[in-house]
């Protein structure tokens, strides 16, 4: 076995006569189920395993009172605009949309409509971006090998951030269109 230390647990259930067995790995080196007696304040390892623990200050005298109140007014001046419940969206970087809304527009991601059901059912709508820093350089192509909705030209990068530009096949938007066929979704490309 070598530095390897191995802890085998069995758990016996008598009257079924099921068991189980499930073996913990660990470096070489440590060993997780011992203590030290060494002063914390010695410690040479890792950060992230240092045993220094810190006494918690005293509670404040008086304690603080716990209760709040709060006047609310029925119609305070000066608030915006009543907000409907899809004021709020998220965005997909334009460079990974294959990636999450799906491959085309007949072959949608089935995790990505389940998010925007759930967001639409609570919500009445969603807001979804697709744009981002790849979507600056875009440029629009009538069709791409192997039937791809994008690309990205890694050969093609000028810019200070880096960002390869892209080139896409309208089935983008199709495909777009027919999440909103199946889902309240409302669009942005900036």
């Amino acid at each position: 076995m070598g530095n390897i230390a191995l802890f085998r647990l069995f758990l016996f259930h008598g009257l079924l006569g099921i068991s189980a067995a499930v073996t913990i790995y660990y470096a070489p080196g440590q060993n997780p189920f011992s203590t030290t007696s060494a002063d914390a304040s010695s410690y040479t390892g890792a950060a992230a395993y240092n045993p220094t623990t810190i006494d918690p200050p005293a509670l404040p005298d008086p304690l603080p009172s716990l209760s709040l109140d709060f006047n609310i007014q029925s119609n305070p001046t000066g608030l915006s605009i009543t907000q409907s419940g899809a004021f709020m969206g998220f965005s997909v970087e334009m460079s990974v949309a294959n990636q999450i809304l799906g491959k085309n527009s007949s072959i949608l991601q089935v995790p990505f409509l389940n998010l925007l059901a759930t967001i639409a059912q609570r919500a009445g709508a969603v807001r979804v971006r697709v744009g981002g820093n790849s979507q600056d350089t875009a440029s629009e192509v009538a069709t791409l090998d192997d039937g791809k909705v994008l690309e990205k030209d890694l050969s093609g990068v000028t810019n200070p951030t880096e960002t390869p530009p892209l080139v896409f096949t309208p089935d983008l938007l199709y495909m777009m269109r027919n999440i909103s066929d199946f889902v309240n979704v409302r669009w942005y490309t900036v």
